[in-house]
Protein backbone atom coordinates (compact mmCIF):
# COMPACT_ATOMS: atom_id res chain seq x y z
CA UNK A 1 0.00 0.00 0.00
CA UNK A 2 2.88 2.81 1.04
CA UNK A 3 4.41 1.49 -2.47
CA UNK A 4 1.39 2.35 -4.28
CA UNK A 5 0.91 5.87 -2.27
CA UNK A 6 4.49 6.90 -3.41
CA UNK A 7 3.49 6.23 -6.73
CA UNK A 8 0.33 8.00 -6.98
CA UNK A 9 0.54 10.90 -5.13
CA UNK A 10 2.72 13.14 -7.16
CA UNK A 11 -0.68 12.46 -10.16
CA UNK A 12 -2.94 13.71 -7.52
CA UNK A 13 -1.13 17.07 -7.41
CA UNK A 14 -0.62 17.37 -10.71
CA UNK A 15 -4.71 16.76 -11.20
CA UNK A 16 -4.68 19.38 -8.75
CA UNK A 17 -2.16 22.10 -10.93
CA UNK A 18 -3.90 21.49 -14.11
CA UNK A 19 -7.08 21.64 -12.97
CA UNK A 20 -7.49 25.02 -11.42
CA UNK A 21 -9.96 27.46 -11.91
CA UNK A 22 -8.17 30.73 -10.40
CA UNK A 23 -5.18 30.03 -11.02
CA UNK A 24 -2.51 29.80 -15.02
CA UNK A 25 -3.08 26.36 -15.51
CA UNK A 26 -1.57 25.46 -18.72
CA UNK A 27 1.94 26.64 -17.36
CA UNK A 28 2.19 23.54 -15.38
CA UNK A 29 1.65 20.64 -18.28
CA UNK A 30 4.92 20.12 -19.56
CA UNK A 31 6.54 20.61 -16.04
CA UNK A 32 3.61 18.07 -14.76
CA UNK A 33 4.28 15.58 -17.07
CA UNK A 34 8.15 15.70 -17.05
CA UNK A 35 8.55 15.71 -13.58
CA UNK A 36 5.77 12.47 -13.16
CA UNK A 37 7.72 10.71 -15.81
CA UNK A 38 11.02 11.48 -13.93
CA UNK A 39 9.57 10.33 -10.73
CA UNK A 40 8.58 6.76 -12.64
CA UNK A 41 12.07 6.21 -14.07
CA UNK A 42 13.28 6.89 -9.94
CA UNK A 43 10.65 4.54 -9.11
CA UNK A 44 11.48 1.61 -11.28
CA UNK A 45 14.43 0.56 -8.61
CA UNK A 46 13.11 1.23 -5.85
CA UNK A 47 9.57 -0.84 -5.67
CA UNK A 48 9.38 -4.32 -5.41
CA UNK A 49 6.03 -5.08 -6.34
CA UNK A 50 4.61 -2.57 -8.69
CA UNK A 51 7.16 -2.76 -11.51
CA UNK A 52 4.87 -3.61 -13.71
CA UNK A 53 2.31 -0.71 -12.38
CA UNK A 54 4.95 1.28 -13.00
CA UNK A 55 5.93 0.95 -16.23
CA UNK A 56 2.31 0.63 -17.73
CA UNK A 57 2.01 3.96 -16.60
CA UNK A 58 4.68 5.46 -17.67
CA UNK A 59 4.23 3.91 -21.13
CA UNK A 60 0.62 5.66 -21.58
CA UNK A 61 2.17 8.92 -20.19
CA UNK A 62 4.72 8.95 -23.00
CA UNK A 63 1.45 8.01 -25.10
CA UNK A 64 -0.70 10.54 -24.22
CA UNK A 65 1.45 13.50 -24.01
CA UNK A 66 3.89 12.00 -27.19
CA UNK A 67 4.33 15.55 -28.72
CA UNK A 68 6.03 16.91 -25.73
CA UNK A 69 8.57 14.06 -25.62
CA UNK A 70 8.81 14.56 -29.17
CA UNK A 71 9.14 17.78 -28.90
CA UNK A 72 11.93 17.89 -26.38
CA UNK A 73 13.77 15.17 -28.34
CA UNK A 74 13.51 12.54 -25.77
CA UNK A 75 11.47 10.60 -28.24
CA UNK A 76 11.40 10.15 -32.13
CA UNK A 77 8.14 10.50 -34.17
CA UNK A 78 7.90 8.32 -37.67
CA UNK A 79 7.18 10.72 -40.58
CA UNK A 80 3.55 12.06 -40.49
CA UNK A 81 2.66 10.75 -37.59
CA UNK A 82 0.07 12.73 -35.63
CA UNK A 83 1.43 13.97 -31.95
CA UNK A 84 -1.14 14.81 -28.97
CA UNK A 85 0.21 18.05 -27.08
CA UNK A 86 2.31 18.61 -29.26
CA UNK A 87 1.62 22.41 -29.65
CA UNK A 88 4.93 24.76 -28.86
CA UNK A 89 2.49 26.57 -26.32
CA UNK A 90 3.25 24.02 -23.97
CA UNK A 91 6.38 25.04 -23.72
CA UNK A 92 6.51 28.94 -23.86
CA UNK A 93 3.90 29.10 -21.37
CA UNK A 94 6.28 26.59 -19.08
CA UNK A 95 9.33 29.01 -19.85
CA UNK A 96 7.13 32.09 -19.48
CA UNK A 97 6.23 31.41 -16.16
CA UNK A 98 8.78 32.35 -13.24
CA UNK A 99 7.56 29.76 -11.11
CA UNK A 100 9.04 27.12 -13.94
CA UNK A 101 11.49 28.81 -16.43
CA UNK A 102 13.72 26.70 -17.72
CA UNK A 103 14.17 24.04 -14.51
CA UNK A 104 12.15 21.61 -15.90
CA UNK A 105 14.72 21.34 -18.89
CA UNK A 106 17.73 21.07 -15.46
CA UNK A 107 16.04 18.38 -13.73
CA UNK A 108 13.18 15.83 -15.74
CA UNK A 109 14.55 16.14 -19.26
CA UNK A 110 16.48 13.34 -19.53
CA UNK A 111 19.13 13.90 -22.57
CA UNK A 112 22.32 14.77 -22.92
CA UNK A 113 23.97 17.93 -22.21
CA UNK A 114 24.51 18.77 -26.18
CA UNK A 115 21.02 18.53 -26.56
CA UNK A 116 19.93 20.63 -23.56
CA UNK A 117 21.99 23.05 -25.66
CA UNK A 118 19.72 22.29 -28.35
CA UNK A 119 16.65 22.92 -26.70
CA UNK A 120 17.43 25.70 -25.16
CA UNK A 121 17.92 27.58 -28.48
CA UNK A 122 14.28 25.98 -29.47
CA UNK A 123 12.96 27.43 -26.74
CA UNK A 124 14.11 30.84 -27.40
CA UNK A 125 13.12 30.51 -31.11
CA UNK A 126 9.39 29.41 -30.22
CA UNK A 127 9.13 32.58 -28.03
CA UNK A 128 10.93 34.97 -30.08
CA UNK A 129 9.02 34.25 -33.14
CA UNK A 130 5.39 35.24 -30.47
CA UNK A 131 6.72 38.73 -30.13
CA UNK A 132 4.85 41.49 -32.18
CA UNK A 133 6.55 44.61 -33.58
CA UNK A 134 4.56 47.15 -32.01
CA UNK A 135 5.33 46.20 -29.10
CA UNK A 136 8.81 45.79 -27.93
CA UNK A 137 8.65 49.77 -26.71
CA UNK A 138 8.48 50.10 -23.21
CA UNK A 139 5.00 50.95 -21.65
CA UNK A 140 3.54 54.88 -21.12
CA UNK A 141 3.53 54.27 -17.17
CA UNK A 142 6.75 52.98 -16.83
CA UNK A 143 8.18 55.61 -19.78
CA UNK A 144 7.38 58.55 -17.66
CA UNK A 145 9.05 57.25 -14.66
CA UNK A 146 12.08 56.68 -16.53
CA UNK A 147 11.90 60.42 -18.12
CA UNK A 148 12.19 61.81 -14.76
CA UNK A 149 15.76 60.96 -14.39
CA UNK A 150 16.78 61.31 -18.26
CA UNK A 151 17.93 64.72 -17.51
CA UNK A 152 20.04 63.74 -14.94
CA UNK A 153 21.99 61.17 -16.82
CA UNK A 154 22.03 62.96 -20.32
CA UNK A 155 25.20 64.35 -19.15
CA UNK A 156 28.66 62.72 -17.97
CA UNK A 157 31.46 60.72 -19.07
CA UNK A 158 29.53 57.28 -19.84
CA UNK A 159 25.98 58.79 -20.55
CA UNK A 160 25.91 57.57 -24.11
CA UNK A 161 26.40 53.70 -22.86
CA UNK A 162 23.68 54.21 -19.72
CA UNK A 163 21.54 54.96 -22.88
CA UNK A 164 22.04 52.56 -25.32
CA UNK A 165 22.19 50.06 -22.56
CA UNK A 166 18.09 51.47 -21.89
CA UNK A 167 17.33 51.57 -25.70
CA UNK A 168 18.84 47.57 -26.08
CA UNK A 169 16.45 46.40 -23.33
CA UNK A 170 13.64 48.85 -24.62
CA UNK A 171 13.40 48.04 -27.83
CA UNK A 172 15.22 44.10 -28.11
CA UNK A 173 12.83 41.17 -27.28
CA UNK A 174 16.14 38.91 -27.10
CA UNK A 175 17.68 41.33 -24.52
CA UNK A 176 14.14 41.31 -22.97
CA UNK A 177 14.28 37.52 -22.70
CA UNK A 178 17.64 37.30 -21.44
CA UNK A 179 16.47 39.55 -18.07
CA UNK A 180 13.80 37.75 -17.99
CA UNK A 181 15.91 34.46 -17.39
CA UNK A 182 17.99 36.74 -14.37
CA UNK A 183 14.55 38.11 -12.97
CA UNK A 184 12.81 35.09 -12.48
CA UNK A 185 13.27 32.91 -9.16
CA UNK A 186 10.02 30.56 -8.37
CA UNK A 187 7.88 34.09 -7.91
CA UNK A 188 4.25 33.44 -8.36
CA UNK A 189 3.42 33.73 -12.36
CA UNK A 190 0.93 36.98 -12.63
CA UNK A 191 1.77 38.63 -9.46
CA UNK A 192 5.98 38.52 -11.54
CA UNK A 193 4.19 40.01 -15.01
CA UNK A 194 2.62 42.68 -13.75
CA UNK A 195 5.20 43.86 -11.43
CA UNK A 196 7.90 43.60 -14.22
CA UNK A 197 5.27 44.18 -17.58
CA UNK A 198 7.23 47.85 -17.78
CA UNK A 199 10.68 46.13 -18.57
CA UNK A 200 9.41 43.67 -20.46
CA UNK A 201 7.17 45.02 -22.75
CA UNK A 202 7.68 42.84 -25.59
CA UNK A 203 7.13 39.95 -23.51
CA UNK A 204 4.20 40.65 -21.57
CA UNK A 205 1.61 40.09 -24.52
CA UNK A 206 3.12 36.60 -25.23
CA UNK A 207 3.02 35.28 -21.52
CA UNK A 208 -1.29 37.08 -21.12
CA UNK A 209 -1.92 35.17 -24.51
CA UNK A 210 -0.27 31.84 -23.56
CA UNK A 211 -1.38 32.20 -20.03
CA UNK A 212 -5.19 32.68 -21.17
CA UNK A 213 -5.42 29.18 -22.17
CA UNK A 214 -6.85 26.95 -19.54
CA UNK A 215 -4.69 23.17 -19.25
CA UNK A 216 -7.95 21.48 -19.02
CA UNK A 217 -11.49 21.38 -20.27
CA UNK A 218 -12.75 21.18 -16.13
CA UNK A 219 -13.13 25.18 -15.38
CA UNK A 220 -15.48 25.18 -18.49
CA UNK A 221 -17.53 21.87 -17.40
CA UNK A 222 -17.70 23.56 -13.69
CA UNK A 223 -19.40 26.70 -14.96
CA UNK A 224 -22.25 24.55 -16.46
CA UNK A 225 -22.75 22.59 -13.58
CA UNK A 226 -23.31 25.65 -11.39
CA UNK A 227 -25.77 27.20 -14.05
CA UNK A 228 -27.51 24.33 -13.14
CA UNK A 229 -27.15 24.31 -9.37
CA UNK A 230 -28.95 27.83 -10.25
CA UNK A 231 -31.05 27.26 -13.21
CA UNK A 232 -33.60 25.07 -11.12
CA UNK A 233 -36.82 23.83 -12.25
CA UNK A 234 -38.80 26.58 -9.73
CA UNK A 235 -36.32 29.48 -10.88
CA UNK A 236 -37.05 28.93 -14.76
CA UNK A 237 -38.00 32.35 -15.18
CA UNK A 238 -35.01 33.52 -14.87
CA UNK A 239 -33.88 36.14 -17.31
CA UNK A 240 -30.70 35.41 -19.67
CA UNK A 241 -29.07 38.35 -18.44
CA UNK A 242 -29.50 37.65 -14.70
CA UNK A 243 -28.88 33.97 -14.97
CA UNK A 244 -25.45 35.02 -16.84
CA UNK A 245 -24.72 37.54 -14.00
CA UNK A 246 -25.71 34.99 -10.81
CA UNK A 247 -22.88 32.49 -13.10
CA UNK A 248 -20.45 35.08 -13.15
CA UNK A 249 -20.81 36.61 -9.81
CA UNK A 250 -20.68 32.54 -8.39
CA UNK A 251 -17.48 31.79 -10.72
CA UNK A 252 -15.52 34.70 -9.89
CA UNK A 253 -16.29 35.05 -5.81
CA UNK A 254 -12.82 34.47 -4.09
Amino acid sequence: MKELCDVLQPFAEATDLTQGEKIVTVSSVLPCVLSLNHHLEKLKQQVRFLRSMIHNLQCSLKKRFRGIFVNLKMLSAASGEELPFADPLYIRSAVLDPAFSMMWLQHDVLVTDDIKNDIVDMVKDLILREVRPDTTSQSPGFQEAENENQEEESTGLFSEYRKRRKQDTATNPETQLNNYFGLCCGQACLSFWDANRGILPALFPVAMRAFSVPASSAPVERVFSHGGIIMRPHRARLADKTLSNLIFCKCNTL
